[in-house]
């Protein structure tokens, strides 16, 4: 077993644990202190806490603050029959169950990336809002106010660039691309856009491509190994997403290459690895944007960074946050944000 193996389970599954325990939380709470995991007076503490979300969240810390072996009883705890009677949610989900049966070819689990540094990286954001050709783009500067305010708390220094034409923002992230340093590198993209790409404000199109090129391993040896974030909220056509009806739930509801040479093997990652590109919506589809509150993506992305980040939560589960709120928006336009993953980690960003 791996030696932390029951503290990782409960840390990846935070969020669920929250969602699925805040029900009723006394509950779990007596159980755990007659199964004596935390003590009398930590117990006495945590009854006395009203909001029922930070009495499980101030639980689960205590839990995961006594080691390995207090979170194994936990999640031992939590498969007793009276417990999942109790928070039925958790009868179907992965920390309830029980280990696999060992086998020749275990399953190697994913690993985190190191972020250590403070500051974490460099945050990049460009904001076009004035078009030569094409509307204003009223409610950006939202937008680019909640995103700097996120990443600054997330420990990022941010620099901020406004109404940039193609060939400045081509030039712009070039030199970046030659001076950026840290333990990863956020790029925020807000403009319109075509199925092409992101229009800088004289109307030309720069492609995605070539937004990612200058960062890539070739390009950038200082972020080789270490993750690329861009989220870009631009049009990518003019179709509208048309709704359609879903019936309900139910109630109850090898990391790194190795290449052989001789007697030395060489540890080697593709060029193109490490990166990660959100995009607002689909190809060839709408992306919104409020006059006064900003875009829905943006503002979404913002609320479940702020929200999951302080509990762990990686990446790529709050993107699929973002997706689900985002998609459950609008009435006769839908929207559906969309990830272009490369990632080899799980990359999980905590308040600096």
């Amino acid at each position: 077993m791996c030696e932390k193996e029951s503290f990782n389970r409960i840390l990846q599954n935070k969020t669920f644990l929250l969602e699925a325990l805040s029900e009723d939380p006394d509950i779990i709470l007596q159980h755990v202190q007659e199964a004596e995991l935390i003590t009398l007076r930590d117990y006495r503490n945590l009854s006395d806490i009203k909001k029922r979300e930070e009495k499980v969240i101030k639980l689960l810390d205590k839990i995961m603050g006594r080691g390995e072996e207090t979170c194994h009883q936990f999640i031992d705890l939590l498969r007793q029959d009276l417990i999942l009677e109790m928070y039925p949610k958790l009868k179907v989900h992965a920390i309830t169950a029980l280990p696999a049966m060992p086998h020749t070819f275990p399953v190697q689990e994913v690993s985190q990336y190191k972020i250590e540094q403070i500051p974490r990286g460099i945050c990049v954001i460009i904001n076009n809002v004035d078009f030569a050709t094409m509307d204003v783009r009223r409610g950006s500067d939202e937008d680019q106010k909640c995103l700097a305010e996120v990443f600054r708390w997330l420990g990022f220094v941010v620099e901020e660039h406004r109404n940039k034409t193609a060939a400045e923002m081509k030039y712009l992230l070039k030199d970046v691309g030659k001076t950026v340093h840290g333990d990863c590198f956020v790029c925020c993209i807000l403009s319109h856009g075509i199925e092409k790409g992101v229009c800088g404000t004289d109307g030309a199109v720069i492609s995605v491509d070539e937004i990612r090129e200058p960062f890539n391993g070739n390009n950038c040896q200082r972020l080789t190994g270490k993750p690329k974030l861009f989220f870009i909220q631009a049009c990518r056509g003019k179709r509208n997403q048309q709704p359609v009806q879903v019936q309900a739930d139910a109630p109850d509801d090898g990391e790194s290459e190795m290449e052989e040479d001789g007697d030395n093997f060489d540890i080697t990652i593709p060029v193109d690895t490490d990166f990660l590109i959100a995009r607002s919506t689909i190809d060839g589809h709408l992306s919104y944007r409020s006059p006064k509150g900003g875009s829905w993506f943006i503002q979404s992305l913002c609320r479940n960074l702020q929200e999951l980040c302080p509990m762990a939560t990686d990446i790529q589960t709050i993107l699929l946050h973002v997706n689900n709120e985002v998609s459950s928006q609008g009435f006769r336009g839908k929207q559906m944000p969309v990830q272009e993953v490369a990632m080899r980690k799980k990359l999980v960003l905590l308040p600096a």
